[in-house]
């Protein structure tokens, strides 16, 4: 059986997972002005490259956060921790990095209400792996 601890971190990260699949409609909802995933606003394929990695390699730690009860069980939080950091850095540097476009250079940076619809699914993944580790520091 696994602790309420494991099983907080599985649910949040599982939550964090799932919003970072739908938070760039979600963010086209909010503001359906620009494409968010256009070289303006630095959200290029690398970007997405990097959250469709990250979904992946998110969903692999997660399959195994439960049922590794090993010596080793402290790599799967870490593992959801470190792309919770990640997705959030490449987030915070992309809103405060103006670009320029157009001929006289009018700089223009993420608008803050996108910042803010996609910044939950960083947050949930920090915070499922910061519970794992209590939960890999407390097994049941």
């Amino acid at each position: 059986m696994a602790s309420r601890a494991s099983i907080a971190a599985f649910v949040l990260s599982l939550l964090g997972v799932t919003y970072q699949m739908i938070s760039y409609g979600l963010a086209y909802l909010v503001d359906n002005r620009y494409n968010y995933l256009s070289v303006y606003y630095g959200l290029t394929a690398y970007f997405a490259y990097f959250e469709i990695f990250a979904l992946l390699v998110g969903f692999w730690a997660l399959s195994h956060l439960l049922v590794n009860q090993g010596s080793q069980r402290a790599v799967w939080p870490a593992i959801i921790l470190a792309i919770g950091a990640a997705n959030l850095g490449n987030l915070i540097i992309t809103w405060a990095t103006p670009i320029n476009t157009g001929i006289l250079g009018s700089s223009q940076t993420l608008p803050t209400d996108i910042a803010l619809t996609l910044m939950p699914s960083s947050l949930l993944l920090i915070f499922g792996g910061i519970l794992g580790f209590i939960a890999a520091r407390n097994p049941a």
